[in-house]
């Protein structure tokens, strides 16, 4: 049953081929532009190095020849194959060029983020209401952070913490952290407890204070699960922008709640710090 193209028609933004058989009538969509980006980014390229190949095979057989007698090498068909091979040529190295050069610049900025998101803390830092000592292993995630050589230092976007001694946060002692859960670093009482209430609110529900238990035994290395109520701002004010660092962060453990001790989830895990080596710069690259 053959099958023949007879036109073109746009649709919805998208060029459509027709393809008629017989009764059936089909469009197929494509994208025209496409065809042009192959071209330039494969076919370009792979005419120049079988252009070349045939040149470089055809001196060859010029430099045998001309050993026996005179011949000419340059004809207008050889003049005019060997500027097209070049300018096919000088293309694919253009694009070896910047393919080279991009993926430089994007292992370079990998580098500077993998190394501010996962790293061992130099100095004491204030984060909200806590102050995370020296030592601690930080592991966080910037979604400004666009992989600049320099930048100060920042616990914006925390994750996780593994300290270098315990720590009391949110009134209890802990190893590590990664809120809502936390680390407990030996036997102790834990509060304030919190449960859900689904009578509060309308209806709706609320985690409120438990009045008639208002702490939990808990054991050592057991994960403590927290109730981290919201911080009320101003939504709109900070669309597209960083949110607060520093002491000014929102992070504020004094308001937080028990639900429960989790036994037996294991440690905490906390990615270890960045040590990978900045990239090498292309050798094209001054």
């Amino acid at each position: 049953m053959p099958i023949f193209k007879y036109g073109y028609t746009i649709l919805l933004g998208l060029t459509f081929e027709k393809y008629e058989a017989k009764d059936l009538k089909i469009m197929i969509p494509i994208q025209p532009f496409s065809f042009f980006a192959i071209f330039l980014l494969f076919i370009v390229p792979l005419i120049g190095v079988v252009l070349t190949l045939g040149l470089l095979v055809k001196a060859i057989f010029f430099w045998r020849k001309k050993v026996q007698k005179p011949v000419r090498f340059f004809s207008r068909k050889t003049l005019f194959i060997t500027l097209l091979a070049l300018i096919c040529d000088l293309w694919a190295g253009y694009l070896f060029y910047m393919t080279a050069s991009v993926e430089y610049e994007f292992a370079l900025k990998q580098h500077y983020k993998e190394s501010r998101r996962h790293f061992v803390l130099s100095q004491d830092t204030q984060y909200g209401e806590l102050l995370i000592p020296k030592g601690s292993l930080i592991s966080r995630y910037d979604a400004f952070d666009n992989g600049e050589p320099q930048l100060p230092l920042s616990l914006r976007g925390l994750q996780a913490v593994r300290f270098p001694h315990p720590v009391k946060v949110a009134g209890m002692w802990v190893t590590a952290m990664e809120p809502p859960r936390m680390e407990l670093a030996w036997d102790q009482q834990i509060g304030p407890v919190m449960h859900f209430d689904p009578n509060e609110e309308n209806g709706y529900g609320k985690w409120v204070y438990d009045t008639k238990h208002p702490t939990i035994a808990c054991s050592r290395g057991d994960i403590a699960l927290l109730e981290i109520p919201l911080i009320d701002h101003d939504i709109a004010k900070e669309f597209g922008k960083p949110e607060p660092d520093g002491a000014n962060a929102r992070f504020r453990p004094s308001e937080w709640g028990v639900q429960e001790c989790e036994k037996g989830q294991g440690s905490i895990k906390v990615s270890p710090a960045y040590i990978g080596n900045k990239p090498k710069k292309p050798w094209f690259q001054p």
